[in-house]
């Protein structure tokens, strides 16, 4: 068995409660397929990057599961022709050696601790600088200008 994630896109003419029945059919599809359902999430109403069947905001919902391969493309043909889905996609799911999981654990440990050194040598509000008095000013600006009419 392959696992494979399923993402659809319920119309956002329905409420948040008219689309429980929709995934509830949904998930009955996939386990009457011989799927096996690791993880369901119901995202929230988002806006489309274009209209689907004049829609602009859907409901998102992603579907994790286990199934033969075979089984996907009868999946297809069945969310294509049910009306209440605008779009759905399903794609396999790498699965991640544990190797892949050290590296990723090993990179994310190496940017955590550069941030940390970058925090902490991040300049520090700078100090400011001792107030010069008018006299000083005046001496400095005058040997400026001494220098300038030398030349």
């Amino acid at each position: 068995m392959k696992r494979y994630e399923l993402l659809y896109i319920l119309p956002a003419t329905l409420t948040e409660e008219e689309t429980t029945p929709i995934a509830t059919k949904v998930t009955e599809l996939l386990q009457q397929n011989g799927c096996q359902i690791s993880q369901e999430v119901a995202m929230e109403k988002r806006h489309l990057a274009y209209p689907i069947k004049q829609q602009r905001y859907g409901y998102y919902r992603l579907v994790e599961f286990s199934a033969e391969p075979e089984v996907t493309a009868k999946l297809n043909d069945a969310l294509r022709l049910s009306q209440e889905i605008l779009r759905h996609i399903i794609v396999e799911k790498p699965i991640k050696s544990q190797v892949t999981l050290d590296r990723e654990q090993a990179l994310r440990d190496r940017l955590a601790a550069r941030r940390q050194q970058h925090a902490e040598t991040a300049p520090v509000e700078g100090k400011p600088s001792p107030a010069i008095s008018a006299e000083e000013l005046d001496q400095k600006l005058s040997k400026i200008l001494e220098e300038s009419a030398e030349l």
